[in-house]
């Protein structure tokens, strides 16, 4: 059975050599525990199933 959970500290790595943006070493922990709590904030939005059908709300213009 594959675990899945995501590797932050491998995502927290590629991400930052993708964007060219050094973490230094002393910060890598602190960058990581921020992703996973961003994250674990962002989980019930995305556990959220949305029907294929759905269409935007109109602009609203008062």
């Amino acid at each position: 059975m594959a675990d899945d959970k995501p590797d932050i500290g491998r995502l927290v790595d590629e991400a930052a050599k993708a964007l060219g943006l050094p973490i230094a070493a002393q910060y890598r922990a602190n960058v990581i525990v921020n992703y996973e709590r961003s994250l674990a904030i962002a989980q019930p939005l995305l556990d959220v199933d949305l029907d294929d059908e759905l269409t935007p709300a109109p602009v609203f213009r008062p």
